[in-house]
């Protein structure tokens, strides 16, 4: 003879203890419901050590999960200031940015001082300035933003400075009356570490690089001026 066992269903309370701990697993493991805080939810998004679409699209990983930008994201559908402005302050605030530009602590602390402003807009031709003191040569500066100025917004055909002054990183000073030579301004940020003249003399482009050692970033070895 077979014996059926009689089992009570579970009291009010027994389920509501049975919640909380459903709820405290799913939260903790990471599958909380989709009304859990914004907190929760950035981290179920892909994860990526990068800052925002300006380095994720100078290291390629647009087309990859570790971006959640996408190549969709990268056209803007307007040609006006507004969008050039804003992918300049995607750049000037990129993690390479910081590298580059005055706005950023680590530069400023080393005399890095440079920034841009957008001139003009007329029909597809910017015309930016370069502001202030910058460690890299001001060309390559203007080239990382035409370069990626045209990524973003393919219409531009021309982004060009005000003047040719803009990408002189040195300029002469001449008597006003004579036009004699005075002396001849270094408007570069000071080599604060002696790196920028040691890439020099061994024949390597210092603006490959930038001005702080990989070591900065985690990894790498610095250079040791002799």
């Amino acid at each position: 003879m077979v014996r059926r066992l009689s089992i009570p269903p579970p009291s009010a309370v027994q389920l509501a203890a049975f919640l909380l701990l459903f709820c405290s697993i799913s939260s903790s493991s990471g599958f909380a419901p989709s009304s859990s805080s914004s907190a929760s939810q950035l981290l179920l998004r892909p994860s990526t050590k990068l800052n925002n679409i300006y380095d994720d699209w100078s290291t390629d990983l647009l087309s990859t999960a570790s971006s959640p930008y996408t190549y969709d994201d990268l056209i803007l559908p307007f040609c006006d200031e507004e969008a050039v402005e804003q992918c300049l302050e995607e750049l000037m605030d990129s993690d390479y940015g910081q590298t580059m530009f005055g706005r950023h602590d680590m530069a400023a602390n080393v005399g890095i001082t440079g920034t841009f402003e957008l001139i003009s807009l007329e029909g597809p031709e910017a015309t930016l300035s370069l502001i202030g003191k910058f460690w890299h040569r001001r060309e390559t500066v203007l080239g990382k933003a035409a370069m990626y100025l045209n990524a973003r917004i393919p219409e531009l055909t021309s982004i060009t400075v005000a003047s040719k002054e803009d990408l002189q990183d040195f300029e002469e000073v001449t008597d006003e009356f004579t036009g004699e030579v005075l002396y001849v301004e270094d408007k570069r940020s000071p080599d604060f570490n002696g790196d920028r003249e040691t890439m020099e003399y061994q024949g390597l482009d210092p603006d490959a690089r930038g001005p702080f050692p990989p070591s900065v970033f985690g990894s790498g070895v610095k250079i040791i001026p002799t």
